[in-house]
């Protein structure tokens, strides 16, 4: 592992084309990728049209509202994990808190008025977050770099955030247009490191694309994250298509106490870019974890599936095997004590009756 610095526009540039990811004015996953296995047909269509009543809750859904209270006191087993919605998590580990893709924002969109809505509510505002230690940011799209919920991080909006930003090589560029001072910043390539606390955070491969417009495709890198404590170590996969290099990761890195894996807005024509239940649970297997907690669902219609069916899949699958499913509310924060799998969107489809 290498350590990186903050950079300047420079400093950026020259990095991102030394890259050994780099070429052509692009940056490349390690093996060839196709953005789509097929192209869009009839039967994608459909899918489209005729799914999309299912593709959004009837109603907004719950959220946990003991968080704030459950925050007030430090993690008794020195790891906890609130997952937020979609791909935000609050990772408490060894000492230090990380706050992963964080989306306030209404809209996965670059403009207010149009886009992917939210299906619920923050569980926590901004300005009741605990203090965060830094922020990791694994890629540049819409639903990870939420411009609105950035530029109120770096207005002070979340008194207690220490004001610094890890993240892939370029993503940089974005964070200081949305007033984030270069000197916040730390982007890494797979493989460099930084220290945060007494935590190593590590950038990963992952099998993914970046772009926030139809100009800008593969011009800064993505990205996971490994964070290895003096006790604890988890796994944060940002984006991810299957890869073998989620083996390569735990055995590097491991063994994690949890690995956060993408299970959402999937679809076999995406199959390259990203993961579904069915991967990110062999993905899960291949990197050797001790728990799986599933993100990147239940907050925006992004995919062509009913919005449970990633977690009911996942759920189905991995209690049938006794795997060490966590499945928290939004806004729930588990430990490894008090985490059990709950299918908790069954009572939001009116399949359990309310606390079943």
């Amino acid at each position: 592992m290498t350590h990186a610095l903050a950079v300047s526009r420079t400093e950026r540039e020259r990095r991102i084309s030394q890259s050994p990811r780099f070429r052509d004015g692009k940056f490349w996953n390690t093996t060839p990728t196709q953005m789509m296995r097929e192209p869009f047909s009839a039967s994608m269509a459909l899918d489209f049209v005729a799914g999309r009543a299912r593709r959004s809750p009837k109603s907004e859904l719950p959220v946990f509202d003991g968080g704030l209270r459950a925050l007030s006191t430090p993690p008794s087993g020195g790891l906890r994990l609130t997952w937020l919605g979609h791909s935000t998590v609050l990772v408490e580990i060894d000492g230090v808190r990380f706050l992963t893709d964080p989306v306030w924002g209404e809209r996965a969109s670059p403009v207010s008025f149009a886009g992917p809505k939210r299906f619920h509510r923050p569980p926590i505002s901004l300005a009741d977050l605990p203090p965060i230690d830094a922020v990791l940011l694994s890629h540049d799209h819409y639903d990870h770099l939420c411009a609105p919920t950035i530029r109120a991080l770096a207005r002070g909006e979340s008194p207690g955030f220490s004001g610094r930003f890890v993240t892939a090589l370029g993503v940089g560029a974005h964070l200081e247009r949305c007033g984030v001072g270069p000197e916040q910043i730390v982007e890494l390539d797979w493989g460099q490191g930084t220290k945060v606390g007494a935590i190593d955070v590590v950038a990963v491969p992952a099998q993914h694309f970046s772009g926030r417009g139809a100009m800008d495709r593969n011009h800064t890198l993505w990205a996971g994250f490994a964070v290895v404590g003096p006790k604890h170590r988890a796994f944060f996969s940002g984006d991810t298509g299957p890869t073998n290099e989620h083996r390569d990761i735990g055995a590097s890195f491991g063994p994690f106490d949890v690995a956060m894996f993408e299970i959402g807005a999937f679809h076999p024509s995406w199959g390259d870019i990203h993961l579904g239940p069915d991967a990110a649970y062999e993905a899960f297997i291949q990197c050797g974890a001790r728990a799986l907690l599933p993100v990147h669902w239940s907050t925006f219609d992004l995919g062509l599936h009913p919005w449970e069916e990633p977690a009911e899949s996942l759920f189905v699958r991995a209690t049938g095997d006794g795997a060490p499913l966590w499945t928290p509310r939004i806004g729930e924060p588990l430990e490894r004590s008090t985490a059990q799998p709950t299918a908790w969107w069954r009572e939001a489809l009116g399949q359990l009756p309310p606390g079943g």
